[in-house]
């Protein structure tokens, strides 16, 4: 059988081509410390590599999740222990200021204390994170939840969002509370109301908070609401300012309230509740007793302050007074159960973050095995490889040198 020439040559220079392919490829491997660099290698492993690298980079993301609701959740676990204590401290300035031997000095000395817990409880309302975001706004965590009007009320401005993170396939976590279900969905210890002014009035119209000082005239009255309206000034002689009480339900007048003079700051008594409302009203205003089974927190605090400054030294304010303290300390022994029963949900939720790290760090930990056995090089085998591999194309180099040189010209 008759070698061409240029056969041999390509046989030769093909040999010493793949054997460096072999060592080039080898080489990589131990390089890099990876069995398979590219799908051609090993299909059947590259897709299973890739979905393993694909889970890995979703547990680092729950792993950061994770993370990101154990730092919120011990946050609001803070903060909720900060408010606890202040309704701790509120509970006993209330038992202090139903003392029968107190004057009206005394309580409003009382009150001055009260006030700051108010301002406290406030800015704790309003926490945020490291991030800038209220923890107790709900979805709108660029918005102050609580904020104080001009008249000293706080009123509540998220909504009822909750947040919720992934912590793995089939586990979401909440990572908040939103205020009003924590601190102003509140039972109250007994039927009572809230006031406001229309937002659509003219004047400046104003309103404190009101208090019961009829209990059973109220209690009959529960739960249809007031509305106060303010007339034209020429419905009276002579003519200024004046409103009329009716109820909501039928439009009806209250006690005989029609057209009656207003004074700023006055109180107003109708269906066994007090007000007292500022402001210059317009002919139109309105204002608003709605009935409801709620107390928000800051709403107890400010009845409470309210009443220790205002409530004069004779018998028919210190029945109001009695009132008061006994429905405040109800009230706020119901915002201590509110919190706590919260702060328990915090203490379960913790403890799913919790396993779910375990979890998570150990189905991990699986994971980075079968993605080593897959793609990880063997170092022994691949240097006794290697070498051998050299051997093969030092071989292949010799022995086409050898036939390279020669020819039958050697032979004359």
């Amino acid at each position: 059988m008759r070698i061409a020439t240029l056969q041999s040559f390509n046989s030769g220079l093909n040999a010493i081509l793949d054997a460096q392919s072999a060592v080039n490829k080898t080489q990589q491997q131990v390089s890099s410390g990876r069995r398979v660099l590219t799908p051609a290698d090993d299909p059947i492993a590259s897709t299973k590599i890739l979905q393993l690298q694909q889970d890995l980079a979703q547990r680092d993301q729950y792993e950061r999740n994770m993370t990101a609701a154990e730092n919120r959740l011990n946050l609001e676990e803070a903060t909720l222990s900060s408010v606890t204590e202040s309704l701790t401290r509120l509970q006993e300035l209330t038992v202090n200021a139903g003392s029968g031997s107190l004057t009206m000095t005394d309580r409003q000395a009382i009150s001055a204390e009260i006030q700051q817990l108010e301002n406290q409880l406030g800015s704790l309302f309003n926490t945020k994170d490291p991030n800038g975001e209220y923890i107790f706004a709900g979805f709108k965590g660029g918005t102050a939840p609580f904020q104080q009007q001009d008249n000293g009320r706080y009123e509540y401005q998220g909504d009822e969002g909750q947040r919720y993170l992934a912590i793995g396939d089939t586990t979401r976590i909440a990572t908040g509370d939103n205020g009003k279900k924590l601190f102003t969905d509140v039972r109250a210890a007994k039927e009572t109301f809230t006031t406001s002014a229309n937002p659509l009035n003219l004047g400046t119209t104003q309103v404190n908070a009101g208090f019961v000082v009829d209990e059973e005239a109220y209690a009959a009255f529960y739960p249809d609401d007031l509305i106060v309206t303010f007339n034209p000034e020429a419905a009276i002689d002579p003519a200024g300012p004046n409103y009329t009480v009716r109820r909501a339900s039928d439009n009806r007048v209250v006690d005989g309230l029609a057209n009656s003079a207003y004074l700023p700051g006055a109180e107003i008594v109708a269906a066994g509740i007090s007000l007292k409302i500022s402001g210059n009203p317009e002919p139109g205003d309105e204002v608003l007793a709605k009935s409801t089974p709620k107390q928000s927190i800051t709403d107890t605090v400010y009845r409470l302050r309210q009443g220790l400054d205002s409530l004069q030294d004779n018998p028919e304010d210190a029945a109001t007074l009695d009132i008061l303290i006994e429905d405040t300390l109800n009230n706020l022994s119901n915002a201590q159960t509110s919190v706590s029963e919260v702060r328990s949900q915090l203490g379960a939720r913790l403890n799913v973050v919790e396993n779910a790290r375990s979890l998570s760090a150990d189905v991990k930990l699986v994971s980075q095995e079968v993605l080593s056995e897959l793609s990880d090089v063997d170092f022994a085998e691949a240097v006794s490889r290697l070498s051998l591999q050299t051997f093969l194309l030092e071989a292949a180099q010799q022995s086409y040198t050898t036939i390279s040189r020669l020819s039958l010209f050697n032979q004359l």
